[in-house]
């Protein structure tokens, strides 16, 4: 058989090739996953909570979930802790403790729960992004109010 050719099912073959999608494939047999970049994003735009739930709802062992959503709580409450320590806490600095959480959940704790090599499909964030939109835009809401109360 000639070596450029290809004998791997074209279903197997990744969807992409950068280092965020290489392992999504449109395989039927593959896992449904939150792919990593939802996660990173979840985590950096809403809380670190809010993509330990992302990457939890991709594991079956309830021991590795509940790893994961601990980690997700105890990380939101310890960069909860830094920005009210600082007097003039910034965004710069909220999305950058985030980022370290997520990079922690997409490195770490992907890579032990799901395995770094594991080929998936994506699940569709819509419906997280919509939950996650309801229970952040109360809360910023009530920041806003708060914060004007104190003026």
């Amino acid at each position: 058989m000639p070596e450029n050719v290809d004998t791997q099912n074209q279903e197997s073959k990744p969807v992409k090739t950068n280092a965020w999608t290489k392992n999504i494939v449109n395989d039927l047999d593959a896992p449904l996953f939150y792919s990593p970049r939802a996660i990173w994003g979840f985590s950096v735009f809403f809380t670190v909570i809010f993509g330990a739930v992302l990457l939890a709802s991709n594991l079956t062992d309830k021991k590795a979930k509940w790893m994961v959503i601990g980690f997700g709580i105890l990380y939101s409450a310890f960069a909860i802790v830094v920005m009210d320590l600082l007097r003039q806490p910034s965004r710069g600095l909220a999305i950058g403790l985030n980022g370290g959480g997520a990079l922690i959940l997409t490195n770490i704790f992907w890579s032990k729960y799901v395995g770094m090599e594991t080929k998936f499909r994506t699940k569709p964030i819509w419906k997280p992004l919509i939950i996650s939109m309801l229970i952040a835009i109360p809360y910023i809401l009530v920041l806003i109010l708060a914060a004007g109360k104190r003026n």
